[in-house]
């Protein structure tokens, strides 16, 4: 049983439902966006990441907003890709 802080309330909740309920650790954050899992917390303290902590001070992040945020990262590589080729570089 973990038990999940918010900034509202605590919520007591196991391994299996953080999964079930679509909460990635920050390992499977890193991998999804190709950052080390340091940049993951380093980003979750910073505020850049909405993040909940576990009791035990870990990081749990939401799966739907990190693959949201996936997606921009991707249309913005994608944009400067563009530039680079209309710029002639």
């Amino acid at each position: 049983m973990i038990a999940m802080k918010t900034r509202e309330m605590s919520v007591a909740v196991d391994d299996q439902a953080l999964a079930v309920e679509g909460y990635m650790t920050r390992s499977g954050v890193a991998r999804l966006l190709g950052v080390s899992p340091n940049t993951v917390t380093r980003w979750a303290r910073e505020g850049r990441i909405p993040s909940q902590l576990t009791l035990g001070g870990h990081h749990r992040f939401e799966r739907t907003v990190i693959e949201s945020l996936r997606a921009e990262m991707r249309r913005a590589v994608r944009i400067d890709e563009t530039a680079a080729k209309a710029g002639g570089r």
